[in-house]
């Protein structure tokens, strides 16, 4: 076949080839071997493809996970008014914790000083803060906590799941987001109802 007869893959094929592969070596291979070169062969495409769209394999990576994931957009829109506290935090908690892989990845970077992820992690906090400020006033709308919950708690949850994930993958579960949520979480926001706020 001549590469005039070679069908090409539109935009939508390429970026789902391009992703897939990402998680694929990530999952198989650690990030350790997520490459430009490895991703590009895996995807059938080239390494000039890639360098156009990322500044480097983790932005990619990055962008990977927010094509398999739930955007953190959707949480604007998320009706937190039919369910209690608890239920809206291992709702919103739960979604986070489904890829440690990525979470170490991400740490990983951080580790290493690196600029792009110091400003991802600055949008990380904003968003991580927008949820819970929602989630937490509707806790206050319908009466199970009276006052402000401090930034400090608020990113409490988010904070337990980058150390689990790095320290305890394997143990990264549904089941221990619940335990965090309502041995750690839930008590911490509570603990604030109780003290008098601080000036």
């Amino acid at each position: 076949m001549t590469k005039k007869n070679r069908s090409r893959k539109t935009n939508k094929e390429l970026m789902n080839a391009i992703f897939h592969s990402t998680i694929e070596i990530l999952n198989n291979e650690g990030y350790s071997n997520l490459t430009f070169s490895r991703v590009a062969i895996l995807a059938g495409t080239t390494r000039a493809v890639l360098y156009r769209r990322w500044e480097n394999p983790f932005m990619m990576l990055y962008d990977a996970e927010q094509h398999f994931s739930d955007d953190i957009s959707s949480f604007s829109n998320i009706d937190f008014s039919n369910s209690s506290m608890r239920a809206n935090l291992v709702r919103a908690i739960g979604h986070f914790h489904s890829s440690p892989k990525f979470i170490r990845a991400y740490m990983t970077e951080l580790g290493n000083d690196m600029p792009y992820a110091k400003n991802l992690a600055s949008k990380i906090k904003k968003d991580n803060l927008f949820i819970m400020g929602r989630l937490l006033k509707q806790a206050q709308l319908d009466g199970e906590i009276k006052k402000n919950v401090s930034d400090y708690v608020k990113l409490l949850p988010f904070n337990l799941l980058m150390y689990q994930a790095m320290l305890n993958p394997d143990e990264l579960t549904h089941a221990w987001v619940k335990q965090m949520i309502d041995e750690t979480v839930i008590p911490a926001i509570m603990a604030q109802q109780k003290q008098p706020k601080k000036e």
